[in-house]
């Protein structure tokens, strides 16, 4: 399928190969704008962030400017017309492309291209002031900016509109269709079934002595996303105040990392968690034919499903640890009596209330995401304001895990999403860990062989079934819909709770 059958009748399609040609153009635009992005969080100097801001602003418009006109619309336009007039093989792929494409054009045609510019200029912006504020602890050189930003999001909902909340404008962004109060309650109910696991969860001593420099740690995680199935060079791996992977190209992967010199491990489930998300669009980058709006993620769920079962399912697995461990010693200089293999691996399965959220372990990493999504809905439901936030985050905290946060670099400074914008992300990760859950366990039901290849670090068996359930089909499905066909089953969090009390029951 795919663009085998649009080869097949480009001639008696010219309408759609038009249309094609000029998102191709945009395509690029938009990874240009991405370059800048990836190099304003990597390397560039601190002196030209405010210059960068206006170039992202330029390019954003311009990517924004091609994708709305009324160009690109009419081609659009007669691509639809000529796919629906005549009955050609393929024609139900290309409906479900065109839909698409109209949806995602409604959608930015909704924001002035003033608004766009703005917006990038702003967050663009308020990277450089988030990740100074974080250092410093200063909240109140962020609060300033954060303010604009959530100022131009409320904008944003009413440019979308809404029919329930506001809050579900910029949820649909990033998982179609996704409503808050359908989240509140699954979150709900998910929280209930942590609890009892929590309490059951075992804390793990802290397995390492001295400090492990950037230069010492780089080899292992190095070699990770190539063990993994990434193309050894088709992918940078770089550090960064925040951990983070995009794709730059079809055969372009930045992924991230976060160094702590005193815990090695930090930044290597960064990796294994941004190499998740590398490969995912790798898999999509393989569907032949130009880029299309096919040729994307379904949603930041099935997006975050793909970095946590990496992460998670298989990074946490006594089998990754068994084939992983006498690399690790080799590469980070250790001895088997410095580092033994059961206390390793405990400290990688503990479970304890922590103030970090890319350090939290797997029961209470979904509590962090609960806080998150109940701070962002409260702000868009205009319950609490900005100066409020702080206070929120810390009374949450001391709901959720029972902790007190000392300040707010390790409280909502800690991450980067907010100077971005991207509010209605957080849920998506706790949905990544229930569709990651599920799918594991209909990978292992077909391939119960997996636990022995792992140990011997081949994971090419698991790449293959989830190129074929999940990558390949980009867009085609819906989320739900692409689980459910995966997997034989409505996308449910059984299997999350299910593997995570044997992770629990595993500790004895």
């Amino acid at each position: 399928m795919w663009e085998s059958e649009l080869a097949n009748w480009e001639k008696e399609l010219p309408a759609f190969r038009a249309y094609r040609d000029e998102f191709r153009t945009i395509y690029h635009l938009r990874n240009i704008t991405g370059i800048l992005h990836w190099d304003m969080e990597v390397t560039i100097p601190q002196e030209a962030q405010e210059e960068r801001g206006d170039q992202l602003s330029l390019l954003s418009g311009l990517a924004h400017k091609s994708f709305v006109s009324d160009s690109f619309r009419a081609l659009a336009e007669k691509a639809k017309e000529e796919n629906s007039r005549l009955d050609l093989p393929g024609k139900e792929l290309r409906t479900r492309e065109l839909d698409l494409l109209f949806k995602d054009l409604d959608r930015s045609s909704c924001l002035p291209i003033s608004w766009v510019e703005e917006f990038s200029k702003i967050t663009s912006q308020a990277h450089s002031i988030w990740a100074d504020a974080r250092k410093k602890n200063d909240s109140a050189s962020f609060l300033p900016v954060l303010e604009k930003i959530i100022d131009l999001s409320f904008q944003k909902t009413e440019f979308f509109g809404f029919q329930t909340e506001a809050y579900d404008a910029l949820l649909d962004e990033y998982e179609p269709g996704a409503k808050a109060s359908d989240l509140e309650t699954l979150f709900s109910d998910l929280r209930k079934s942590l609890v009892p696991l929590l309490a059951k969860a075992k804390d793990a001593e802290f397995p390492f002595a001295g400090e492990f420099s950037i230069e010492k740690q780089a080899p292992f995680n190095q070699e990770l996303p190539v063990l993994l199935g990434l193309s050894k060079e088709g992918f940078r791996l770089d550090a960064s105040a925040h951990p983070f992977s995009t794709s730059l190209g079809s055969a372009d992967k930045r992924i991230t990392t976060r160094y702590e010199t005193s815990d090695p491990l930090s930044s290597v489930y960064s990796v294994l968690h941004e190499t998740g998300h590398a490969l995912y669009e790798s898999g999509i980058s393989l569907i032949p034919g130009n880029p299309s709006p096919l040729k994307d993620s379904v949603s930041l769920g099935v997006h975050e499903s793909q970095s946590r079962l990496w992460e998670n399912q298989v990074g946490r697995s006594k089998e990754f640890w068994e084939g992983m461990y006498p690399l690790f010693l080799q590469k980070l200089g250790l001895s088997e009596s410095s580092l033994p293999f059961a206390k390793l691996y405990s400290f990688v399965n503990k479970s304890k209330p922590s103030l970090i959220r890319v350090e939290a372990d797997q029961i209470t990493y979904n509590l962090h995401i609960i806080l998150r999504f109940q701070i962002e809905r409260a702000i868009f439901k205009k319950e609490i304001s900005v100066k409020q936030i702080s206070s929120a985050w810390k009374e949450g905290m001391k709901d959720l895990l029972g902790i007190d946060v000392p300040d707010d670099s390790k409280g909502y400074l800690q991450d980067v999403h907010w100077s971005g914008g991207a509010f209605g992300y957080f849920p998506t990760y706790s949905l990544g860990n229930i569709y990651a859950a599920q799918l594991y366990s209909a990978f292992l039901k077909q391939n119960p062989q997996f636990s022995d290849e792992l140990k011997k670090r081949e994971t090419s068996s698991l790449l293959g079934w989830l190129r074929k359930n999940v990558h390949s089909k980009g867009r085609s499905l819906e989320a739900k819909d692409l689980i459910r066909k995966a997997t034989g089953e409505e996308p449910n969090a059984k299997y999350l709770v299910e593997y995570l009390g044997s992770k629990i029951a595993e500790q004895g």
